[in-house]
Parts: C-alpha cells; structure tokens; sequence
C-alpha cells in the first residue's frame, strides 16, 4: 500500500509527496521504499502497486528521456507518449505482478509555457493507471492522490482542506517553495494524527520546478531529546537494494519481488 500525492502549482512548480512504505507477501509492513523520483529536467515520477513493475517503468523512462541530455520535455507530450510506452511495458510482466496493479503520477513544469500572465512555468499532473494507462490531468491547485491514501475518506477531506487554505500558499512569499513545505508539513501532521495501515509516517517531498527538481524528506532533527528526532530510515531506489533491504526478513528473491506498495 501506499500514497503519493501531486499539485500542480501554483508559483512555478509541481509538488509531490510520497510515503516510504511497501507491503511484502506475508503481509508484513516495511518503511523502506522511495516511490518518486527526477526522471528529467521539469519531470518527475511516483508509482504505486507491483513494486517490480514500479521501478522497472521508472528505470525504462528516465533512461529514454535522458538519452537526449539536451532536450527540454513538453509534459503534455509526455503524457501521450508515456501511455503507450508504459501500457506495453506493463503487459510483458507475468500475472503475478501484473496482479499487483500499477498506478503512476507525473509531476511537470512546461519548459516554456507560463502560467497565464503570471511569470512562473506551467505545471502539470498526470495520473495514470493500468491496464489502460489513460492520462488523467488534474486541474489547476487540485490535489491528487493515487496509491490506497486515494480512497481513504479522512485523508481526502484533509486534501480538500489544503486545496483551499491559501494562508498555506503565503509561505511562498518567505522562501520559493515554501508553499511545499507547509503542504509536506500538514499532510505529515494529518498522517500522525490519524495513523493508517499501508501508510507510513516518514514522507519524501518533490518539488518540480522549470530549472531544478528538489528531492527531501520530512525529517526533524536538532531537538533537544533524541527521542523526539524523526529521521526517515535507509530506503531502496531499486529492486537490488530492496532485495538488501529485506534479506533479513528471511523471504526469498521471488518473494520480494512481489511486493507492493
């Protein structure tokens, strides 16, 4: 299980969020996993679902995309084109992870397209899912999820909440990304409060901007209790690493590899 979410904008950039946790076959429940990820300039990717397949679909795009160092991404082409390229991709999978679904989102800054008179990128969300994959774009400031944070009723009432706090967005005045932040920070505090199995506490944040994608986490270090630190534990970027990761739990290659998040 798992859950990503995505806005696009508004101040120039896409934001993501993401849990860290994966599901493994006999049901237990890990904090280990990166889940989104800088596939390119002004593009990033999160997935839910097979884990296998998650990784392999990000592995398969940023490889295509950065074979052309030079080239700035039109995200609505992306879009289309990563429809086709993922929907044949998921469909040479066995069953078994294919029956571990697939759900991605795309977050995206428009190279040079701003947002209307105003002098930030157009950003965009995609969301998309398997077998299908037909992308599904987000309206402007509408937060999306997709992962089993989706259709958690509590959750969503707290993502409609943040869709209309604009005292949040403020923050952005003080530091560029800010508004990110206060979002990473609220989802966090709503999470804590209402704690949910398949969803972990520790979030990574993504921002996408035009010139730069920033990857953090929303550590708490400095306190003046250690025990009051909350520091995100190691996590895989791929199946090599989860295979590490795991090994200690006794579970076999094929085992792991059916994990979902």
């Amino acid at each position: 299980m798992t859950w990503v979410i995505g806005r696009a904008g508004p101040f120039g950039h896409a934001v993501g969020l993401s849990d860290i946790r994966v599901t493994l076959q006999n049901g237990k429940e890990v904090d280990c996993l990166q889940k989104i990820y800088n596939i390119a300039p002004g593009l990033a990717l999160g997935f839910a679902g097979s884990v296998k397949i998650g990784f392999e679909v990000v592995e398969q795009i940023s490889a295509s995309l950065n074979s052309k160092p030079n080239v700035r991404w039109n995200p609505v082409y992306i879009a289309e084109w990563l429809l086709i390229g993922t929907r044949e991709l998921f469909n040479t999978f066995p069953k078994k992870f294919r029956d571990g679904g697939c759900e991605l989102i795309l977050l995206s800054a428009h190279p040079k397209d701003n947002d209307g008179a105003a002098p930030w990128a157009r950003c965009y969300v995609y969301r998309f899912q398997a077998p299908e994959f037909k992308p599904l774009l987000a309206n402007s400031a509408e937060i999306v999820s997709i992962g089993s944070g989706e259709k958690k009723a509590k959750y969503i009432k707290v993502l409609q909440s943040l869709e209309n706090d604009f005292g949040m967005f403020k923050l952005e005045i003080g530091m560029k990304g800010g508004s990110a932040l206060g979002l990473m920070v609220s989802v966090t505090s709503a999470i804590k409060k209402m704690p949910t199995k398949g969803i972990s506490t520790h979030l990574h944040v993504c921002i996408v901007g035009r010139d730069e994608t920033k990857l953090g986490k929303n550590d708490i270090t400095g306190q003046e209790r250690p025990k009051d630190n909350f520091i995100m534990p190691e996590v895989a970027t791929n199946m090599e690493e989860l295979r590490e990761l795991l090994s200690h739990y006794g579970m076999s290659k094929s085992a792991i590899e059916q994990a979902r998040c």
